[in-house]
């Protein structure tokens, strides 16, 4: 049976950051957080039923991580046409703690590391935090797509001497789903001046039909080796407390140089729940949920889209291709609804009563833009969307 999609449930009492930190960054208790990427539904049942079955057995001690689990994830991947080996597969604390490690195993101090922005935070963060040099190479904004500027994508990696690429795949914050050809574009651009990929695809079980994710590394076996993927079912099953992600690395040297980091930094396999919780997820159970999950998002996106044309039609609505958070583009109200970001941002926490992501937070190229997230069930959507409509209304009186 799977989790009610409409009701909301309350997360107040339960140390749920989504909600704890809405006084201190957005000023109010009053605003309904739409920010972290986290989903307000719940996790389904049969993952909970399987972290129960455990909590059956008195001891949680240490545990190992089975062959069992090793078996789910490689026939998760298989879903992508990704023929992934046990022996590739090492375990994180999450993504993010994932590529933060990787930056470290796969250049040294002052190397020059390439991102495109807008682009998930910690991407900006993770190179400038172990002492190596931000590149970017911004994505195009074409027709309300994002495109990749591959001269210029070449031309940031030569002018720099770049080590190692941070990649999103499917993107975020756009939910742009990369196509083949476009990934087989980057990967020889990549291999030509020798520079390690590092592909997040935490959100690509999420891709809408009827696209369909591609892994970086599922290209052919030359890309698999010059590339690292970061996973987690996290996103998709709403197990972010869990803290549970997996690198799979075919190069055995890279391996060696990640594990070598994490054995510093004494990061190794799963917490006891994690591991439970990973297992359950990937399974026939897991595809079927997802299925209607993504039948759920789609419509909250469709509502979004036309609730915006009405009231706001001067804002641009990002149509995912893949996950749950949606990027708006308000650019088009900047001198005359809004004077800066911070009249934005203003507006929407106080007057709309919205928390949402700062674009800026993205980059630079993200400023005009807000990241909302809709992951969130049929009640809690028909408040946000009058919150939308009430706010509308006094911006356009």
């Amino acid at each position: 049976m799977f989790p009610d999609f409409e009701h909301a449930i309350s997360r107040l009492g339960t140390d749920a950051e989504k909600y704890e930190l809405r006084q201190r960054l957005f000023g109010s208790e009053s605003v309904l957080p739409m920010w972290v990427a986290d989903q307000d539904l719940p996790t389904p049942d049969f993952i909970l039923d399987a972290l129960k079955r455990r909590l059956e057995h008195p001891i949680l001690g240490y545990n190992v991580m089975p062959d069992s689990l090793y078996q789910s994830i490689m026939d998760w991947q298989a879903q992508y046409g990704y023929d992934v080996k046990a022996s590739e597969i090492l375990f994180t604390h999450n993504v993010a703690n994932g590529f933060f490690m990787a930056v470290s195993a796969f250049s040294e101090p002052g190397d020059a590391v390439l991102v495109q922005p807008p682009i998930y935070p910690p991407f900006l963060h993770a190179p400038e935090n172990n002492g190596r040099r931000l590149v970017e190479a911004p994505l195009v904004l074409q027709d309300n797509r994002y495109q990749i500027d591959f001269e210029a994508f070449e031309t940031a990696i030569t002018e720099n001497d770049v080590k190692l690429f941070l990649f999103c795949n499917p993107q975020n914050p756009s939910g742009r789903v990369w196509r083949r050809e476009e990934l087989q574009r980057l990967a020889d651009i990549c291999l030509k001046h020798g520079v390690t990929v590092v592909s997040d695809e935490i959100h690509a079980d999420m891709t809408f039909p009827p696209l369909q994710h591609t892994p970086m590394a599922s290209l052919s076996e030359e890309v698999a080796h010059n590339t690292v993927t970061l996973s987690s079912p996290g996103k998709t099953f709403n197990l972010g407390g869990l803290q549970s992600g997996y690198a799979i690395i075919a190069n055995r040297v890279l391996k060696a140089a990640y594990l070598k980091v994490c054995r510093a930094n004494s990061i190794h396999d799963l917490n006891l729940f994690g591991k439970e919780a990973m297992q359950a997820a990937y399974s026939e159970a897991g595809k079927a949920y997802r299925d209607t999950l993504l039948a759920h998002l789609q419509h909250n996106i469709d509502r979004l889209e036309q609730t915006l044309a009405d009231c706001l039609p001067a804002v641009r609505v990002m149509r995912p291709e893949a996950s749950f958070l949606v990027w708006l583009d308000f650019s088009e109200l900047f001198g005359t609804k809004f004077q800066s970001q911070e009249d934005l941002k203003r507006w929407l926490t106080e007057t709309a009563q919205l928390g949402l992501n700062d674009g800026e937070s993205f980059g630079e190229v993200g400023k005009g833009f807000m990241r909302i997230n809709i992951a969130v069930p049929t009640e809690t959507m028909d408040e946000a969307l009058k919150r939308f409509k009430d706010a509308a209304g006094v911006l356009n009186h």
